[in-house]
């Protein structure tokens, strides 16, 4: 079975072009991002993220977009054990990844997101 073999077909995906997505990503989201992090740095930033997300209990969106970013930071932690070894399925773990971070960003689409310092920042629609 291929990609094009399911309906939906995917562009092909590198890793270095997958962590540096998610780096962008993580800064969308407020995160300090060091320059070209690994997925270990991003692992752990997006963990807190997720714990940040969760800590308001009141907005339904928000624990549900920490429950999504943790499954990416979870992800990127597989990916980081596994180095180098078996792309393939770090190529998998890291489309997860991608996959459930948009997930979560649609989630906010038109609200602010918060930044570490607690200030937020409008965001523009995604599309």
């Amino acid at each position: 079975m291929t990609n094009s073999d399911r309906g939906n077909p995917r562009p092909l995906l590198r890793r270095d072009d997958a962590l540096a997505a998610l780096g962008e990503a993580a800064r969308w989201w407020g995160c300090d991002v060091p320059e070209d992090p690994g997925a270990g740095e991003l692992a752990e930033l997006l963990e807190g993220l997720a714990g940040r997300l969760g800590s308001d209990q009141l907005d339904e969106r928000s624990r549900s977009a920490a429950e999504t970013m943790a499954k990416v930071a979870e992800a990127l932690g597989a990916v980081a054990r596994l180095g180098g070894l078996l792309p393939a399925v770090c190529l998998w773990h890291l489309r997860a990844a991608m996959e459930k971070e948009q997930q979560a960003r649609g989630r906010f689409a038109r609200t602010a997101v918060p930044q570490p310092a607690g200030n937020p920042r409008s965001v523009a629609p995604v599309s």
